[in-house]
């Protein structure tokens, strides 16, 4: 299962590194396009509502991975049960920002989703309900991941990086 969420989670992160591609394309010919020609492409609305819905895309894999930041000074000084108890709590606070996120912004979304809602005045109008969806959805699988995550920490399987270690400074396990 855990090979099948990594899979998952790359190709979310491959999706949003090429919608970044394209957003990098998007605010190039904006530029020029401002720049030289005096012309409002509406650029501007397209990359607001795509950072979230990127973010959202590329965080699953590194919450899966362990590489999401984190300040390591108390941290490192930890054994290694004491590790697995602060990353248990961890991983019940993401699961209830993330389920807050998905429970606060559903009715929006379905919203959203009834009412075509669009975003910007004038050229270009850029659909929002897609991006609610793809943060949505990105919270829900989050959950999911965290859970997972708050399971191995349960019975001490916990392998994101430094929940094993005894990096310098810590003790081992009494």
């Amino acid at each position: 299962m855990f090979r099948a969420l990594e899979r998952i989670c790359s190709a979310l992160n491959y999706i949003a590194a090429a919608w970044l591609m394209l957003l990098a394309v998007i605010i190039f010919v904006e530029v020029i396009g401002r720049g030289f020609f005096s012309a409002f492409l509406g650029g501007d609305e397209i990359v607001t509502n795509s950072v979230p819905a990127i973010v959202f895309l590329q965080v699953p894999l590194a919450i899966l991975t362990g590489s999401m930041l984190r300040t390591t000074i108390t941290y490192d000084h930890l054994n290694k049960r004491w590790r697995h108890v602060v990353n248990a709590i961890s991983y019940l606070m993401g699961m209830m920002l993330m389920i807050g996120i998905a429970v606060g912004g559903w009715t929006d979304m379905i919203n959203g989703w009834e009412i075509g809602e669009y975003q910007g005045i004038g050229a270009l109008e850029v659909p929002v309900y897609p991006v609610r969806t793809i943060i949505i959805a990105s919270a829900i699988f989050i959950t999911l991941i965290y859970f997972i995550h708050l399971m191995r920490a349960a019975v001490g399987k916990d392998m994101t990086p430094g929940a094993q270690a005894t990096g310098s400074g810590a003790m081992e396990e009494i």
